[in-house]
């Protein structure tokens, strides 16, 4: 198996979870400071916390992503088109819908599962501390 092939490909889809998390959380401070400015001060730890354990879950999401896709360039594990004539017209807002139904379905009941008392003791206390 091609193990370096894999691993590049894991943390390039790391690598852009965790930028797009940085550009989206970066505008909303930016935007949040510019409203209520001072409202992060006290915040301070708590922010760097979440930001360093929002980085190491972008693996949580990336890694898959990236055998997924090594897996589908190199072994067509799975159908993605490329092409915009592919598929007709309307199969492209349908397929985003059902993307982010099955993405914030999947969400949900992980998130809801990571809130029974073993799991969040384990796993995602660290979310909710202060």
């Amino acid at each position: 198996m091609p193990w370096a092939a894999i691993l590049l490909s894991a943390a390039a889809m790391t690598a852009i979870v965790a930028l797009r998390y940085l550009a989206a959380s970066g505008a909303f401070a930016f935007v949040t400071a510019r409203v209520r400015p001072g409202y992060h001060a006290r915040l301070g730890p708590q922010i760097r916390r979440e930001i360093g354990w929002s980085l190491a879950s972008a693996a949580i999401y990336g890694i898959p992503a990236g055998i997924v896709a090594w897996g589908w360039q190199t072994h067509g594990w799975t159908r993605i088109y490329t092409q915009w004539d592919a598929y007709p017209l309307w199969y492209l807002p349908v397929a985003v819908l059902l993307y982010l139904l099955a993405h914030d379905t999947w969400f949900y009941w992980t998130h809801r599962l990571m809130h029974r008392p073993k799991w969040f003791r384990k796993m995602h206390a660290v979310h909710h501390a202060s």
